[in-house]
């Protein structure tokens, strides 16, 4: 069976245009692009020299910004190695930033996760996490245009950069919040000019989907006897799993929500930091001079080779001279026991194992694949364990052989061309917050007979309710719209007032698949997503005054729409006015509470 690769179609454009992936990983980022011409197939390209590189042909960078004292961009990527850049050793009040992209955080992250994240290194002063990544963002951006201009020629570069559409990818448990902040940094690295560019020409995907059209491409053979695949995209910072099936020769859908584990290699690594310098503290080797250089071999040689507890390995640091029997510690190396080291995995191949089997059951067909692709896939014991553990499940764990590293931008740029992921799964239930109309009969509104009020056309409402539009674990194509419909009572100082409408699109993220009906039965498990608002002016002209009793009020119909099944959460107020229907769409890069006035006028379910 062919992959979209051999069934990519030709460019239908009228010009030549140009389409660039970033892959800004949490330890190494790279680059991959593809040139439209007119009427011919698209070919995907990696970057694969990049300033700095000791030797050409390495398809990733470290994701590493180097900072002088006054805060501007001193080194990049391969630049930051003081054995290949010097001038490092002799500036003073260099900062680092690296591991940044951990700093971009979830709020529902759970307290373990967020603690993890606490421990990475701090970012430089002055400098957030979208700083950061837009200067690595300009740095691969002119990275690629010197790539391009001396294998294609100027020419062509200046032909297609009018004409370009950028990839971001990010964690498959980023959302609108995160994906706004990196719109923010595709701002400041210039690759856009102001934000309408930005969401014309700055597009997302998960490293979860960009990691299957990879597979697709270097290995769609090995789908043709599964009714179920899977993709562990094994990163630096995150490991994200997500789940497939084929439903036609070149088409697949999610059969389960996506997951995001921040147990990636990194944090192996850190785990290792913290024994070596509680095992060390009452040794002379234990300085922060000494700790540094055994994580860097650890993290450089040790944790890569490791593959079986049963062995022994070392962690080369000092001189030979260097010599501590009660810490095993001999000639300049520390031995350390399998058994340690496979305790610095064990959290991160527990957690892959239970959100397989998670995903497993909750497919909705059997999972007979597992694709393992990203850096820290590279680890054969981690590859060893999962094998081990799901071969009596009759579940193969394969690796595409020489492509681990790239399989994420080289993905992202068939996902643009290809698209061969047309429906997904909600990760959770998404409504607004509701006022219903008071009802004496139903208990949950007796219960709240302190949050009642009354509205001027003379109807009682209790606020605090929680409307669902679209509920977790729906499977939802690109064009599937979620709408339901609601009303607003104005009173008539309101109604003269009244020229925006502003609702705040909430999330339910609870395990259960019903959201409560009442945002106080877990107030700490919903979240303000996005903002969606709408000028009213013009409808005010078509809203009729009503009276109640000799009280006059409006009221204006509208329904709220909600489109999901794309890589962004797409929210709309609709309305109609002389029988035409108008949208206006959400703002992902706010937060907000719906307006107070908002909620003194109520919004009931109708």
């Amino acid at each position: 069976m062919p992959g979209p690769e051999a069934q990519r179609q030709p460019y239908r454009g009228f010009k030549r245009g140009l389409v660039i992936a970033f892959d800004i990983g949490t330890t190494f980022s790279g680059v991959s692009y593809a040139i439209l011409e007119p009427n011919q197939v698209p070919k995907i390209h990696g970057v694969t020299q990049y300033p700095g590189q000791a030797n050409g042909g390495d398809s990733k960078i470290p994701s590493i910004v180097c900072y002088d004292s006054s805060g501007r961009v001193f080194a990049v990527g391969a630049e930051t190695d003081p054995d290949i850049n010097p001038d490092l050793l002799y500036e003073d009040g260099i900062e680092r930033a690296e591991w940044f992209k951990l700093h971009i955080k979830l709020p529902h992250l759970n307290q373990e996760q967020s603690f993890k994240i606490e421990q990475m290194p701090k970012l430089p002063p002055n400098k957030t996490a979208v700083d950061v990544y837009g200067d690595l963002l300009a740095y691969l951006y002119l990275a690629t245009k010197t790539y391009i201009c001396q294998r294609q020629g100027s020419d062509i570069w200046e032909s297609v950069v009018n004409n370009a559409d950028y990839i971001l990818t990010h964690p498959n448990g980023w959302e609108g919040k995160q994906q706004s902040e990196l719109r923010r940094a595709a701002r400041l690295a210039g690759l856009v000019n102001n934000e309408a560019d930005a969401l014309r020409k700055v597009h997302f995907v998960t490293e979860g989907e960009a990691s299957l059209h990879f597979c697709l491409s270097k290995i769609p053979t090995a789908l043709d006897q599964h009714d179920g695949v899977m993709v562990v995209d094994a990163g630096g910072g995150t490991i994200d799993i997500s789940t497939y099936t084929r439903i036609s020769e070149n088409n697949f859908k999610e059969i389960a929500a996506t997951e995001c584990l921040y147990q990636g290699s990194v944090f192996v690594t850190r785990r290792a930091t913290f024994f070596l310098q509680g095992f060390l503290a009452r040794s002379k080797f234990n300085s922060a001079e000494i700790i540094d250089a055994m994580t860097k071999f650890f993290n450089k040689t040790t944790k890569t080779s490791f593959k079986s507890a049963s062995k022994t390995y070392f962690i080369r640091f000092g001189r030979g001279s260097d010599n501590d029997d009660k810490h095993g510690i001999k000639a300049g190396n520390l031995k350390l026991s399998g058994h340690e080291i496979a305790g610095f995995f064990e959290p991160a191949v527990k957690g892959v194992i239970e959100t397989i089997e998670n995903q497993s059951k909750n497919s909705s067909k059997p999972i007979r694949a597992v694709f393992l692709v990203g850096g820290f896939s590279t680890s054969d014991y981690l590859f060893s364990k999962l094998e081990e553990h799901f071969r009596s499940r009759n579940i193969k764990i394969m690796r595409p052989d020489a492509y681990l590293n790239k399989a994420v931008p080289e993905g992202a740029v068939s996902y643009h061309l290809d698209h061969c992921v047309t429906s997904r799964v909600s990760k959770y239930s998404y409504g607004i917050e509701i006022s219903p109309t008071y009802n004496a009969n139903n208990a949950e509104h007796r219960a709240r007979e302190g949050k009642t009020f009354y509205v001027s056309n003379g109807e009682r409402w209790v606020s605090g309710g929680f409307s669902t539009i679209l509920a977790k674990a729906i499977e939802v194509s690109e064009t599937k719209e979620f709408r339901s419909p609601f009303r607003n009572v104005f009173n008539q100082q309101g109604f003269t007032s009244f020229k925006t409408k502003t609702l705040t699109i909430k999330c339910y993220r609870g395990d259960e698949n019903k959201a409560p009906d009442w945002l106080d039965k877990a107030p700490e498990k919903f979240e303000n997503l996005c903002e969606v608002s709408a000028d009213m002016t013009q409808v005010k002209n078509s809203i009729s005054i009503q009276y109640s009793g000799s009280t006059p009020f409006y009221v204006l119909n509208f329904e709220v729409i909600l489109l999901f099944g794309l890589t962004e959460l797409k929210a709309q107020i609709a309305w109609k006015e002389n029988v035409s229907v108008h949208f206006l769409e959400n703002r992902p890069e706010h937060s907000f509470t719906i307006l107070d006035g908002l909620r003194k006028q109520g919004v009931e379910k109708r």
